[in-house]
């Protein structure tokens, strides 16, 4: 599993591939250091091995909201390709 992001206007879009299909996962305002950490995608083991908790709050909310979302997006492509 990897993610991924695309930016649009002032919007970062997070999207996760799993099994070559690429399943939506959330959309946040830009921030500069989200845009970098994930600016080339970031597999679920760098996510997980995280270790600069508390040097950039909006990167640690943003983290922290990953797990939640993929599970969701997994449970909506399972029912989707089902």
């Amino acid at each position: 599993m990897k993610v991924v992001i695309t930016k649009s206007n002032d919007s970062l879009n997070f999207y996760m591939i799993f099994k070559k299909m690429k399943l939506y996962l959330f959309s946040q305002q830009f921030t500069k250091g989200v845009y970098e950490y994930f600016k080339n995608g970031r597999s679920e083991n760098e996510i997980r091995s995280f270790k600069n908790w508390g040097k950039n709050p909006r990167l640690d909310k943003t983290l922290s909201k990953i797990p939640m979302y993929k599970k969701f997006a997994l449970k909506e492509a399972e029912l989707e390709y089902a």
